[in-house]
């Protein structure tokens, strides 16, 4: 199992391929996400309605340097299932991610999110911080079942999810 990579490798875990992410998978989570606002607005930045070009724009704004952007795929039969990736400050990065609906409560979040923190430990960061709407304790649980702290509710703002939103705090020192 190879949950360490270099920058623009893949990362296998014991069930997941984590690809750089790139145009070519904007089709795939148009599949994943097109018409499931459930699921896009318990993120911060993801395009809705995710249409193919939607998508392509925000991939592309996911491949700026110092961004660490994967496509999830399953080892079985190498479906896309979603993205989880950091970015940000060397000191302490942000991450985030998505599955879609029909990969949810199986595990794969915390799978790719502990790849994320093997990836920014090696790469020398000081820690990764993540945020999730107080609406989402199925990702609270990711991310604290990943080795992330609850550090408490704080009020950030999200302009394309309602402007000022409740949001639990995350944070995991490498």
């Amino acid at each position: 199992m190879n949950d360490i990579a270099t920058p623009g490798s893949t990362i296998e875990t014991a069930r997941l391929l984590l690809s750089p992410l790139n145009e070519t998978h904007a089709g795939d989570f148009e599949s994943l996400f097109r018409n499931d606002w459930e699921a896009i607005k318990q993120t911060g930045q993801i395009p809705f309605p995710a249409t193919k070009e939607a998508m392509q724009i925000w991939i592309a704004k996911c491949s700026i340097p110092g961004s660490h952007a994967f496509c999830v795929s399953t080892k079985v039969n190498g479906q896309s299932i979603g993205v989880v990736g950091f970015g940000g400050s060397h000191a302490i990065s942000e991450l985030g991610y998505i599955l879609g609906r029909a990969f949810w409560g199986q595990g794969y979040a915390t799978e790719a999110v502990k790849a994320m923190v093997g990836l920014a430990r090696s790469f020398g960061l000081g820690g990764l911080q993540a945020y999730s709407f107080v609406e989402n304790p199925a990702s609270a649980r990711v991310l604290e079942k990943a080795g992330f702290s609850n550090m408490g509710t704080i009020v950030r703002e999200y302009p394309k999810r309602g402007g000022m939103r409740r949001v639990m705090h995350f944070r995991t020192i490498l």
